[in-house]
């Protein structure tokens, strides 16, 4: 994706959005895009308010969450043909019923990953995508508040940020590159496409927007929504902090990893 491509993107997150969500969702969305189009039917678990699948897709065959509050907003967007409120660990759709699945900054939410894995399998046809994004195991240790505790020896206190941050963010999985590819091939995929993102200084910018966006929290309290004023020159100077983030690719020690799998061999048998 090109420069200006990727700040029309960025804007479109930015205008809906937090500052620190539209960084990485905005570099989420650019490498869904560069991947190319996903094989239909296709299934987004984890889709929320459709936000990314509107900015991103445009449009999708299935969504499937667990918040409902959240699926009556991605319902309004008109995104989805469909919508099932559901846990990805009883997806209720038959043996092979789709070509592709999507968790986009989903699984590392999904207390029990294997039983996930397992169902999108299932769902998926042989030679079947799934598509997703996650977290690694050094996404913690690039906290900038936390690098700064180590750096002046207080240890503790750093680990103990650091576990506070993943709490707040409601990571139940973060693993080694190594670790997330070993885990979806025992469930029986091949992994295609492993692509880190996240640079370590695009990670202290999403930490440090956690506190930056207190006027987003405020908008959303006030007025039901994350951005009070979408007007583009506004927002000038974020755009031109965080674009060259955006346009990042694989630089040593980042913190997130977009997968591409494919479905191996046969599904296994239907739990019906």
């Amino acid at each position: 994706m090109n420069r200006s491509s990727a700040r029309e993107l960025l804007w479109k997150n930015l205008r809906e959005i937090p500052a620190f969500r539209a960084l990485i969702r905005t570099i989420e969305g650019r490498l869904l895009l560069e991947h190319g189009p996903l094989p239909r039917p296709l299934l987004d678990i984890g889709c929320g308010d459709g936000h990314f699948a509107q900015v991103v897709l445009g449009s999708v065959d299935v969504g499937l969450d667990l918040d409902v509050p959240k699926l009556l907003q991605s319902a309004h967007r008109h995104v989805y043909r469909h919508l099932d409120a559901g846990s990805a660990t009883r997806l209720p759709y038959r043996d092979g019923a789709f070509r592709s699945v999507l968790a986009n900054c989903a699984l590392e939410h999904m207390p029990d990953l294997d039983a996930v894995l397992r169902e999108v399998r299932r769902v998926l046809e042989p030679g079947g995508s799934f598509v997703f994004t996650v977290p690694n195991d050094v996404h913690n240790g690039n906290l900038l508040v936390a690098r700064f505790l180590d750096r002046v020896g207080l240890r503790r206190a750093a680990a103990a940020y650091r576990e506070w941050f993943r709490k707040i963010q409601v990571h139940f999985h973060m693993y080694s590159s190594e670790e997330w590819a070993r885990r979806v091939e025992a469930a029986g995929f091949r992994v295609l496409v492993r692509r880190d993102y996240l640079s370590p200084r695009a990670t202290v910018l999403l930490e440090l927007g956690h506190y930056a966006g207190w006027h987003n929290v405020l908008a959303k309290a006030l007025l039901g929504r994350w951005v009070a004023i979408p007007w583009r020159p506004l927002y000038a100077l974020t755009e031109r902090v965080l674009l060259p983030r955006v346009l990042e690719d694989g630089v040593p020690g980042s913190s997130c990893v977009f997968f591409v799998a494919e479905a191996a061999g046969n599904p296994p048998a239907s739990r019906c």
